[in-house]
């Protein structure tokens, strides 16, 4: 079995087995707020959503901060590869996460989830950390790159930043995971 076929396979099974992420705990209040949420991101991504295969539906949720809930959201492009962004309460109402990036530009994001052409891409909810994770890797021959970044919620700012040392810290974790499996 080729290295490509071993990383595609770990894609295949899916990020929940290859990087130890729980099954999705969807919260009632949040399940009975898609009407709202789908209405939000229509909003906020109007070219994404126009283009999607499927409804906006809710991936994970979880507690980042006391008394701040978020969502993983799926777009609805389906597809190898998924496009997600993450949404928050603002008391009773969804509203599209901001995150602050390397460059401090703040701005909704959208995330990619799943593998094509020895690719993969991976974003996840840290409610631990209070973190958003998303990872990357490409195998090139017989090399693997991968990395990722992490961004942490502050509380004050009602956004989530990029935080170096998590990033450092859990691209790490990450990699290491995506060459284990690959080594099978």
């Amino acid at each position: 079995m080729t290295r490509e076929m071993v990383l595609a396979s770990v894609w295949m099974l899916g990020c929940a087995s290859a990087f130890g992420v729980d099954a999705p705990a969807i919260g009632g209040d949040w399940k009975a707020m898609l009407p709202m949420v789908q209405l939000a991101i229509r909003h906020e991504f109007p070219k994404v959503v126009a283009q999607a295969h499927y409804p906006v539906s809710i991936k994970k949720t979880a507690d980042v901060d006391q008394g701040t809930s978020v969502a993983l959201v799926d777009l609805g492009t389906g597809g190898y590869i998924e496009e997600l962004t993450v949404m928050r309460l603002e008391g009773a109402t969804p509203v599209t996460a901001k995150f602050r990036q390397k460059d401090d530009r703040i701005s909704p994001m959208v995330f990619e989830s799943g593998m094509s052409e020895r690719k993969g891409e991976s974003v996840d909810l840290i409610p631990k950390n209070h973190v958003v994770f998303a990872g990357h890797w490409e195998s090139k021959g017989k090399k693997l790159k991968c990395g990722g970044e992490a961004y942490q919620w502050d509380n004050t700012a009602k956004n989530f930043g990029y935080e170096k040392k998590l990033t450092k810290k859990m691209s790490k974790e990450f990699c290491q995971n995506v060459q284990l499996k690959a080594a099978k």
